[in-house]
């Protein structure tokens, strides 16, 4: 794949792999391996940045590029998760928020693979490739939004992540990642088969960078921050259509990880969760964590 291996730890200057949470040598924390793969890539994806910026300049967009970029500088990780997870978040308070191989209830994102294929097999393979194994059963997978809204076909309750929780140890990456490497052919993996160095990811801090260079060319002159969180987050008719920019969390979540919950009052809701939905609604009223309800 082309990607660099090891890193050096920040205290006693020793090489050491850039998956490892903890240094084997001096027991300093390591960086958050998710971050640092990202950060190398950063050369590339000012490529791909730059040459977006230049088509949009002729193409009499940059304006509204602009406008975009600093929409997305104050954009949010979000998560939409059902009923009975947020509650569980909301009244265990201390309660974390599972990740994909923790629980089959809230994987996110879970769009269906092709014809036959074996989507935890596939995700499996992914993420050992994005994070390597040991570091992968650390990441939560969310979507950059620019509104309170998520991806509801998840789930009616968006998590909106307190940026200041998450950016020192968030990536953001192109789209799904799954749908991603499926589309170039790439599963199973060969060598070389995805050349990830390319700059389809970055930190947090350059996450404007990687959408202007994903988005920019469908912007309009007149483009409003309403059509940019739009274009931003695709919402399709079923969950394998869904197109957003995926964000990699990477270790534990709570409640007070989150800026607050938003419900959707449309999104479709089992009969046994309405009670669930009201119970939920009404506590987060009452600690001021309700954002604003879809309607």
């Amino acid at each position: 794949m082309g990607e660099a291996v090891s890193t050096t730890c920040e205290r006693c200057t020793i090489e050491i792999a850039i998956s490892a949470m903890q240094c084997p040598h001096c027991g300093s924390p390591g960086r958050y391996p998710n971050v640092i793969q990202a950060s190398l890539e950063a050369e590339a994806l000012n490529k791909r940045y730059e040459d977006a910026l230049e088509r949009a300049h002729s193409a009499g967009t940059g304006s509204a590029t602009q406008r975009f970029e600093k929409a997305i500088d104050s954009s949010y990780a979000v998560i939409c998760v059902k009923a009975n997870e947020a509650h569980r978040l909301v009244f265990g308070e201390t309660e974390l928020k599972a990740t994909y191989y923790a629980t089959s209830d809230t994987r996110f994102p879970r769009a269906k693979p092709p014809t036959g294929a074996d989507w935890d097999a596939i995700r499996e393979l992914v993420d050992g490739v994005l994070f390597t194994d040991p570091v992968k059963r650390h990441i939560r997978f969310a979507a950059l939004a620019i509104t309170f809204e998520g991806l509801t076909s998840y789930g009616p309750c968006t998590l909106v992540c307190d940026t200041s929780m998450i950016e020192h140890r968030s990536s953001t990456f192109e789209t799904n990642s799954c749908r991603f490497f499926v589309k170039r052919g790439a599963i199973p993996f060969k060598d070389g088969s995805v050349d990830l160095s390319q700059g389809f990811r970055s930190t947090w801090l350059d996450r404007s960078k990687l959408c202007t260079a994903k988005l920019a060319a469908r912007l309009a002159p007149d483009a409003t921050e309403a059509e940019f969180a739009a274009i931003l987050m695709e919402r399709g008719a079923t969950t394998a259509d869904d197109e957003y920019v995926e964000v990699h969390i990477c270790g534990p979540m709570s409640l007070r990880t989150l800026k607050g919950i938003a419900i959707d009052q449309n999104a479709p809701t089992a009969v046994g969760h309405r009670g669930i939905l009201a119970d939920l609604r009404d506590r987060l009223r009452r600690h001021d964590l309700l954002l604003n309800e879809s309607t």
